[in-house]
């Protein structure tokens, strides 16, 4: 039976990251050093994401005193403290090789490997894109892998599940999340960082919606690389990271390329004490011609899906009676588009879904919410550009709905932007469009994610329902 994330998040809210032992014999050899710079302290804590979030747990912790702000960097925790307190914080940890099953060893040290990567990869672009503190940056990106963390320490055999279900089924990384845990491993890392305090920015770059932020989308791109490159550098999803990361950056492709290589081989010879296989290893494989690209990418690939989400009356019912509860209890606007957008995933079985609104400076829909596209930085880019022909500017007309399926994409695929065709990376998507008290509130996008997982007409049946049922709700909290 699956473990809910309030379940996890109770479970391990007073439960401790483990350190390294080489943090602990580091840290010792550098503290009784009297020329031992901030910066090497800094390194040594930096490489060990566990000591990273449990100091960094431990300075927004407090209340009051001298702490009149977020601490969101390793290096303000590091000045914070001091040594000798650092080096108590280190000391009271379990030992990750002294208090661990091999097993679980070996998935936390992955998994650290992974975030110490994504942290050393965004640092490089922020600095890059000049970047005020980018020092911020780097621990940011490693507390993307906190909800991986917690797993690899507490239930090892879980995670593995999800990396055995997403290759052997031909899903995508996040929907094999869903399938075995019932949620992400970013929405449990938003759970934990919430629950733990951590900084804003922490939240913040955990959540898709703020990939339209450059730094926010610049971390979420660096944590995609760490993750796609400990299973293939030359994938076609890496290729359409690099190209990203290129845009973002104003550098070329092949620049992206040649960093990323090097930064991987440091990390390798800067971490060998993890013991376990780097990134690194697999670039020797280098495949000709692997930094040309002639052929602009797609910016989202499709896939053939060997299992597709299906709805779940008992979970749809549940979000019906969740938004009537919403209302009797006089709840926030944004508490009603939580509880719509979940229904729309759990109990539809729509993998993808976005709520956009007008923004008339772009004449753009932009996405206000998002569900589902934790693991897709790309995709969490969402906006749809508006145009007289366009099938979003007539859905935006008055209140309506539209399916786009195997059925009928003859009338409508030619109405869909080329720009946004690309974006979703799938032939078949509804959407319906929300109106309060006769204007235009937003616009509902939802998919499968793959073209072989196509929306039936029961389906759409059920997403009108859930957005009628939104709309209501919605209307009611505004006038209250």
């Amino acid at each position: 039976m699956a473990v809910s994330l309030e379940t996890w998040v109770t479970k391990i809210r007073d439960k401790p990251i483990p350190v390294l032992t080489h943090s602990i014999e580091k840290l010792s050899r550098l503290c009784a050093n009297n020329d031992t710079s901030t910066q090497q302290i800094v390194d040594v804590v930096e490489q060990d994401p566990g000591l990273t979030v449990q100091l960094l747990r431990t300075c927004n912790s407090k209340n009051g005193g001298r702490l009149q702000r977020e601490i969101s960097s390793v290096q303000q925790a590091v000045m914070l403290v001091g040594t000798q307190q650092l080096k108590s914080i280190a000391n009271q940890l379990p030992v990750l090789e002294k208090n661990f099953s091999e097993a679980a060893q070996k998935q936390i040290l992955r998994t650290f490997c992974r975030a110490y990567h994504a942290g050393y990869q965004a640092v490089y672009w922020a600095k890059l894109r000049r970047d005020m503190t980018p020092d911020e940056v780097f621990a940011v990106s490693q507390l993307h892998f906190l909800g991986e963390m917690v797993l690899a320490i507490h239930a090892p055999e879980q995670l593995l599940a999800v990396f055995k279900l997403r290759h052997d089924k031909s899903i995508s990384y996040e929907e094999a999340q869903y399938i075995s845990l019932g949620f992400t491993f970013d929405q449990l890392s938003l759970a934990i960082a919430k629950a733990w305090k951590l900084p804003e920015l922490v939240r913040e770059a955990l959540q898709a919606e703020n990939a339209s932020n450059p730094r926010g989308f610049g971390i979420m791109l660096a944590v995609q690389l760490a993750r796609s490159a400990a299973i293939d550098w030359y994938s076609d999803k890496m290729m359409s990271i690099y190209e990203h990361a290129s845009e973002l950056l104003d550098i070329t492709i092949d620049e992206i390329i040649r960093q990323s290589h090097l930064l991987a081989v440091d990390i390798a010879r800067q971490t060998q004490f993890y013991s376990v296989m780097q990134s690194a290893s697999l670039l020797p494989q280098i495949k000709s011609k692997t930094s040309q690209t002639t052929i602009k990418q797609s910016v989202a690939t499709d896939y053939e899906a060997d299992i597709c989400l299906m709805p779940q009356i008992n979970l749809l019912k549940k979000t019906l009676e969740q938004l009537k509860m919403a209302v009797q209890e006089k709840q926030a606007p944004d508490k009603i588009l939580k509880i719509f957008l979940q229904g729309l995933h759990d109990g539809i079985g729509l993998n993808r879904v976005v709520y956009t609104q007008f923004e008339s400076e772009s004449n753009r829909l932009v996405a206000k919410a998002i569900f589902g596209a934790d693991n897709d930085p790309v995709f969490s880019r969402f906006s749809i550009q508006l145009n007289q022909a366009s099938l979003f500017q007539q859905l935006a007309s008055k209140s309506q709905a539209v399916c786009v399926n195997d059925g009928n994409r003859k009338k409508f695929w030619s109405l869909v932007p080329v720009e946004f065709q690309k974006l979703i990376g799938t032939n078949s998507f509804t959407a319906m469009s929300i109106y309060i008290d006769n204007k235009l509130h937003g616009i509902v996008y939802a998919d499968r994610h793959t073209s072989s997982c196509q929306i039936d007409n029961t389906s759409y049946n059920y997403f009108k329902k859930l957005c009628g049922s939104f709309s209501a709700a919605l209307g009611i909290a505004q006038k209250a």
